[in-house]
C-alpha cells in the first residue's frame, strides 16, 4: 500500500520522539546527556594559566594490560651475559615449539636497536618499526624512526600509585592501590589518576576539560572527544566525551537539512522532525528536551560539515587504530572551523590481555600501534601542527615477566610511550628497572612496583596544556603532591621543550 504525504505527515508524536531519543541508531551516537550537559554547563572554571594558541591531547589507551617489557628491551650482552641475558632468563627463553614451549623471550637478532640513557642499548620489538607503505624489513621505520628522530620517547617503569611505594610498603600493604593486580580497577585507576577510591567518577582528562573547556570558542562540542565511545578518562564534572565514529558523528537518519536532498519520505520526515524540534513546549523538561535535540542535532551536521571539508593525505591503514587516528586528524584539521582551542582525544584498542598466545597477539597489535602512531604523526607534520599535538599510551598494568606457560598474567609498573613535535624525545623518562628476580621491586614472578607514577605524567601534560603548577593541577591530580612539589618552576619529567 503506497502512502500519501498526508499519511506521513501523520506520523504519531511517539515515532518522532523514538526517532529524535536515538533508537534504531537514527539518533547522533554523541549522546543527548552529552550534548546537553556541554551545553548547560555553568559551573567551568577559568584557569589563569596560558592557553594561547592551539593544542591537543590524544589518549591511546591498550586495553587489557600491553606487555610492555617485550615491547621496550635490553639489548647488551647475549642470552647468558649482562642485561639481555638477565631479560632472556627471566622470561623463560624462547619458545622453539618443542623443548621449551612457554619461553617468552624475543631473539636477540630480532629486535630493533635502539640507544638509550648514558648510551645503553635497548631494543624494540621488531613490530615497533612497522610503517604504512614501508617494507616490513625496514628497521628505521614506524615507532623506532620517531624515537630515532627525536619525536618520541618512552617513559619507563610507570604504573597507578596514590604515593611512592617501597618493597616495605608493599609488604605491609600500605596505601596500595584498591583492587591490584584488577583489570577494572587499574584502567579505573589510569583513567582517575586517584587509585584510593572506587568511587571516583570523573577522570583526570575531564577534569583538565573542565578548568579549560571556557577557553573554547563552540560550547555546541566538547573539549574532549571520543572515538571509542563514552569513557572514564574524559567525564568531568561539567565536560563528557563528545563520542563520535570513525566517520564522524552520526546524524539522525533521514534528516535532510534545509530539504536540499534526498527523497519525498526524507523530506517529509525532515519537515515533521523539524516542527517537532521547533514546537513551543510549557513544559520545562519537555522544552529543555526538545532543544537539547535541536541542538545536538545541529552539532552533529556542522562537525560533519567541518571535519569533511579536510583532506589527510598521509597513507593510514585500514585498521584499527589507524582509522581512529585517522578521524582524529580530521578533526584536527577542522579545529578553527569547529572553533576549538584545546582539544582531548581517546582512542581504546584491546587485545592485549594475552595469558595465551602472547608472542603471536603480539606480533599483530604492536605493528598496528606502529603504523597508527608514525602515520597520525605524518598527518599533524602535513597539517603543519605537529608541535601542538601530544599523543601518549596508556594501558592497565605491564605483565608478569616470567610465563605462565603460554602468556603472562597481570603486573603493575611498565612502559609507555609519548609522541609528539613538542616531546623531547630519543630517550627515556624514569628508570628502566633491572629485569633479575634479585631486584627489590620485584614483588613476585616479575611484578615491579612502578619507579614513577601516573600522576607525574598526567601533570606533564597538563602543564604543557596551558595549566599551571598551582592549585589547579591539584584538582586535576589530588595525589599531585606527593611525587611532585608546588615549588617546582618545571615540569616533573621535562618531556617538553
Amino acid at each position: 500500500m503506497n502512502r500519501t504525504p498526508q499519511d506521513f505527515m501523520r506520523t504519531s508524536r511517539r515515532n518522532l520522539l523514538k526517532a529524535a531519543g536515538g533508537a534504531c541508531g537514527m539518533m547522533t551516537n554523541t549522546s543527548l546527556l552529552a550534548t546537553l550537559l556541554n551545553l548547560q554547563a555553568t559551573k567551568s572554571l577559568v584557569a589563569a594559566t596560558d592557553t594561547s594558541g592551539y593544542k591537543a591531547l590524544v589518549c591511546l589507551f591498550l586495553n587489557g594490560g600491553n606487555d610492555s617489557y617485550n615491547m621496550l628491551i635490553p639489548n647488551e650482552g647475549n642470552a647468558t651475559t649482562g642485561e639481555y641475558g638477565d631479560y632472556y632468563s627471566i622470561r623463560g627463553g624462547f619458545d622453539d615449539g618443542v623443548s621449551n614451549e612457554g619461553g617468552l623471550a624475543i631473539e636477540q637478532s630480532a629486535l630493533v636497536p635502539i640507544v638509550g640513557p648514558q648510551s645503553r642499548s635497548f631494543g624494540l620489538h621488531p613490530g615497533m618499526a612497522a610503517e604504512q607503505g614501508v617494507d616490513p624489513i625496514e628497521t628505521n621505520a614506524g615507532v623506532a624512526k620517531l624515537y630515532n628522530d627525536g619525536n618520541l620517547a618512552f617513559v619507563c617503569n610507570i604504573g597507578a600509585m596514590s604515593q611512592p611505594t617501597t618493597r616495605a610498603d608493599y609488604d605491609a600493604r600500605v596505601n596500595l592501590p584498591l583492587g591490584l593486580f584488577s583489570h577494572a580497577d587499574l584502567q579505573r585507576h589510569w583513567q582517575t589518576s586517584f587509585p584510593q577510591s572506587r568511587n571516583q567518577v570523573n577522570g583526570w582528562g575531564g577534569r583538565l576539560a573542565d578548568l579549560l573547556s571556557s577557553t573554547n570558542g563552540n560550547p555546541s562540542v566538547s573539549m574532549n572527544i571520543s572515538v571509542s565511545g563514552m569513557n572514564l578518562f574524559q567525564t568531568g564534572v561539567d565536560v563528557v566525551p563528545y563520542a563520535i565514529g570513525t566517520g564522524g558523528a552520526t546524524q539522525v537518519y533521514g534528516y535532510v537539512p534545509g530539504l536540499s536532498g534526498g527523497g519525498i519520505q526524507d523530506r517529509m520526515f525532515t519537515r515533521a522532525f523539524d516542527n517537532y524540534l521547533n514546537e513551543t513546549y510549557s513544559d520545562l523538561l519537555a522544552k529543555s528536551f526538545s532543544d537539547a535535540q535541536r541542538d545536538s542535532t545541529d552539532a552533529a551536521l556542522a562537525f560533519n560539515n567541518a571535519t569533511n571539508s579536510v583532506s589527510i593525505n598521509t597513507d593510514f591503514a585500514d585498521e584499527s587504530p589507524s582509522n581512529h587516528l585517522k578521524m582524529i586528524a580530521r578533526v584536527i584539521g577542522a579545529r578553527q572551523q569547529l572553533g576549538q582551542g584545546r582539544q582531548i582525544f581517546f582512542v581504546n584498542l584491546g587485545g592485549w590481555d594475552n595469558h595465551t598466545n602472547l608472542l603471536d597477539a603480539h606480533m599483530t597489535n604492536l605493528p598496528r600501534v606502529s603504523r597508527a602512531i608514525k602515520s597520525f604523526y605524518d598527518a599533524m607534520v602535513d597539517l603543519e601542527i605537529e608541535n601542538d599535538v601530544t599523543l601518549f599510551t596508556a594501558s592497565d598494568f605491564a605483565r608478569t615477566l616470567s610465563t605462565n606457560g603460554q602468556g603472562s598474567d597481570h603486573a603493575w609498573g611498565g612502559h609507555q610511550i609519548v609522541c609528539g613535535g613538542a616531546v623531547n624525545g630519543g630517550t627515556f623518562y624514569g628508570d628502566y628497572p633491572e629485569l633479575t628476580t634479585s631486584n627489590n621491586l620485584n614483588i613476585g614472578r616479575g611484578r615491579l612496583i612502578p619507579t614513577m607514577s601516573v600522576d607525574q605524567l598526567a601533570a606533564e601534560i597538563a602543564m604543557w596544556f596551558g595549566v599551571g603548577n598551582d592549585q589547579d593541577l591539584e584538582t586535576i591530580l589530588p595525589n599531585i603532591r606527593e611525587f611532585y612539589a608546588s615549588s617546582e618552576t618545571q615540569g616533573p619529567l621535562g618531556l617538553f621543550s
